[in-house]
């Protein structure tokens, strides 16, 4: 099988993208790497952090060099237009610039994929960008609607059925149909990611997974009768099971999967084991797209301090995906 090529989006230009972009040069040899995102930042970064990378600043993909660091320049900002770590307009301007370029390589075929650093959210905003994070971003400028942000550590998949919105949100948003489509979506995931028969734990909502209606009836209403039909569907999926220990259970190896109800059930748990080496998909778009699992990291951005762990291996998960597409 060929080498995949994806595009990787520089991110915030003033937080820690620019500086993982240039440490994971060369460090990744089963994919090709074209950075979207601009020349004079990430050539600043480089003689910052005392690297010499080959670079090749190129208008379009086929000007791709192997062997080089290769910038799609889109031209955007330069260093003098913003501080390092700190929120500003232009450059939410700029990430935002990236991930639509990135996004037409990959709906043109000219990419594999995207892989994307972090951005800044107040930074989007002050921009006028009416999206809260990458996940909506992409599924927007694909056309889907059945989609969900999925986190990935060590061998556990963990699907969210609700992300970025109020708790009192998330819960109004909580029904049948939605939390059936998030199984289904993971299940095809898991498939992708090479497991052939994936085990997936669903998480409940309330205290318990509710104690058999003492604590909520989310579960007897909604998140039951998804799980009953996912199996009809011949997907093997169990639960509801306490969100407080069915995260557990899934790093000893019961399950491969978990459906989150709630956003700060997947990540808390998630985030608490090991903060550097998760990997963001979105799951259900047309494209193949993964991240890094942490934010722009303002306070240590210019200081040479930021780990490319989670970076490279969300390249990796990206080349996963790509093995087996379905």
């Amino acid at each position: 099988m060929k080498k995949p090529l994806f595009a990787l989006t520089m991110g915030d230009p003033a937080g820690i993208g620019p500086e993982l972009c240039i440490k994971i040069y060369q460090q990744i040899t089963t994919s090709d790497i074209i950075i979207v995102g601009d020349f004079t930042v990430l050539q600043k970064t480089a003689l910052e952090m005392e690297r010499a990378p080959a670079f090749n600043s190129i208008s379009s993909v086929k000007g791709y060099k192997p062997g080089c660091l290769n910038i799609l320049d889109m031209g955007i900002i330069k260093p003098e237009q913003f501080t390092t770590g700190t929120v500003n307009r232009l450059c939410g301007t700029a990430a935002y610039t990236y991930i639509n370029k990135a996004i037409d390589l990959a709906l043109t075929n000219e990419v594999d994929g995207v892989v994307t650093n972090p951005i800044n959210k107040e930074s989007l905003q002050l921009a006028g960008v009416k999206f809260p994070g990458h996940t909506e971003i992409f599924a927007d400028r694909t056309g889907v609607c059945d989609f969900a942000m999925m986190f990935l550590l060590e061998n556990v998949c963990v699907a969210h059925v609700t992300t970025h919105c109020s708790l009192k949100q998330a819960i109004d948003l909580i029904s049948a149909e939605r939390v059936l489509n998030k199984i289904i979506l993971l299940n095809k995931t898991l498939i992708m990611l090479g497991i052939q028969k994936p085990r997936i734990a669903v998480g409940g909502l309330n205290p318990h997974a509710g104690e058999h209606g003492l604590f909520g009836t989310e579960e007897i209403d909604h998140i039951t009768p998804a799980i009953n039909e996912a199996r009809h569907l011949g997907i093997d999926a169990t639960g509801p099971y306490p969100p407080d220990t069915v995260f557990m259970r899934a790093f000893k190896g019961d399950y491969d999967g978990v459906v989150a109800m709630l956003h700060d059930h997947g990540f808390v748990a998630l985030k608490s084991k090991d903060f550097e080496n998760g990997v963001n998909i979105t799951i259900g778009l047309p494209i193949i797209r993964t991240s890094v699992g942490h934010g722009t990291a303002f306070d240590i951005a210019g200081k040479g301090m930021a780990s490319a762990d989670s970076l490279k291996r969300a390249v990796e998960t990206a080349e996963r995906l790509y093995q087996h597409k379905i």
